[in-house]
């Protein structure tokens, strides 16, 4: 049900943007998407996210909700959603006027950006997430995603009938926000108020912290290490924006469009790899492990291989069909990025393999350097040679990415040969 409905998650969400593009130009493309990071930016940074802590520590009383100590982790993951969107909205308002000139927002793009802040004051649904899956309901959860992705889908089809512009795409863009932040909370709580009883948020939180050690740093330590994980995918456009002319990230954003497009049907990859991976770390069988890995490569490697020469004869005219010949100067970005992407999900094999041999502090270290490799040249290479040296960095982020993580598993399997079996 997950790879399912992640696959059509994603081809929902690149049909969107290529009626998106239809509708508008390279530039207006551009500009919505600077509106949409300018507020991702403030909300990835300034909302702490309390899903890990929460399925973590509250994993020992799930069989008993009605319980006070599953109520406090309830109330502290609500409390920790709402007050980090309020923060991260009202912060972003009050920064929009000092880095509109940055973004380069007119006075219409800056109302719009403005209103996609205040979408934000709406709680995140990150303890609603993180409920889904203590309790197991995966396939609810998949299914409110779906049916979010096919409305945004069918809402940008009638945009694009109706002739709509900029500012017709920015209130569409708020507008799903809102349901995006709403539906899964929504979806929730009827769940949650059935397992865990009435009067939830008039539950005291005195003794969460004594109930819960580490509480507070293991939340800090998780949204660190997904930020560092994935600064090359979420404040790209932000930190480009002011380097780039609208039109030119507009180009950018559409090959980066197709490299996510691969990442994201790869991506649950790891969630089949990683249990088996678990289970011959645990038996210390370095060689099957290694084995196993070495498999996976080739096979993804082949498959890597064969989509770039494919899309090499004839992404000229796809790209053309599917999103207007305005965006045919994108292909030579679109092919840098498929090949990053590539490498990115090679990276997660490695990452898999590193985290079931118990290396979290080594990846931590690599996913830092390969955000440094993305963004600190950004000043150097980016004004001289627009967006295409920004997808070149884009390729070496995921060079980085695979050979770091490449480097911790041939240590950690070189480790593993020389201890002792258990």
């Amino acid at each position: 049900m997950i790879l399912s409905s992640n696959l059509a998650i994603a081809l929902l969400t690149f049909g969107t943007f290529a009626l998106t593009t239809r509708a508008l130009s390279p530039e207006g493309l551009g500009l919505l998407v600077l509106i949409e990071a300018y507020g991702r930016m403030f909300d990835l940074v300034l909302r702490l996210e309390p899903s890990q802590a929460l399925i973590r520590m509250a994993m020992p009383h799930r069989d008993a909700p009605h319980a006070p100590p599953f109520r406090r982790l309830v109330r502290f993951g609500l409390l920790l959603d709402a007050g980090g969107s309020v923060l991260a909205s009202l912060t972003a308002l009050a920064c929009l006027p000092l880095l509109s000139g940055w973004f380069g927002f007119d006075a219409g793009t800056q109302s719009l950006a403005a209103l996609y802040c205040l979408t934000l004051l709406i709680p995140a649904p990150m303890t609603a997430t993180a409920l889904f899956r203590l309790f197991g309901h995966f396939g609810t959860y998949a299914r409110i995603n779906v049916l979010t992705a096919a409305l945004r889908l069918g809402a940008t089809g009638a945009l694009l009938a109706a002739g709509g512009g900029l500012e017709a795409f920015g209130l569409l863009l708020c507008a799903m926000s809102c349901l995006d932040r709403l539906a899964p909370s929504l979806w929730c709580w009827p769940l949650l108020r059935r397992r865990a009883g009435p009067g939830l948020l008039r539950t005291p939180l005195t003794g969460l912290l004594r109930e819960n050690p580490g509480l507070w740093s293991f939340v800090v330590t998780a949204n660190l290490n997904v930020l560092a994980r994935n600064s090359t995918r979420q404040f790209d456009i932000a930190a480009l924006g002011g380097f780039l002319s609208p039109a030119e990230l507009g180009l950018y954003v559409l090959a980066r469009r197709f490299a996510m497009l691969v990442v994201r049907i790869g991506a649950p990859m790891q969630l089949v790899l990683y249990p088996k991976m678990c289970e011959l770390a645990a038996r210390h069988k370095a060689g099957p492990l290694a084995r196993f890995v070495l498999a996976f490569l080739l096979a993804f490697g082949g498959m890597s291989a064969c989509g770039l020469a494919a899309f090499a004869l004839v992404g000229r005219p796809v790209v053309a069909l599917a999103f207007g010949p305005d965006f045919v100067a994108a292909v030579p970005n679109i092919l840098i990025q498929l090949a990053g992407a590539s490498l990115l999900l090679t990276g997660t094999i490695f990452h898999s393999a590193a985290q079931a041999l118990r290396r979290t502090a080594q990846l931590m270290a690599v996913s830092t350097l390969t955000a440094a490799a993305f963004f600190l040249p950004i000043p150097l290479v980016v004004p001289a040679h627009g967006a295409l040296a920004a997808s070149y960095l884009s390729l070496l982020a995921g060079l980085v990415w695979s050979g770091g993580c490449a480097l911790i598993v041939a240590h950690a399997l070189h480790t593993l040969r020389q201890a002792p079996a258990p």
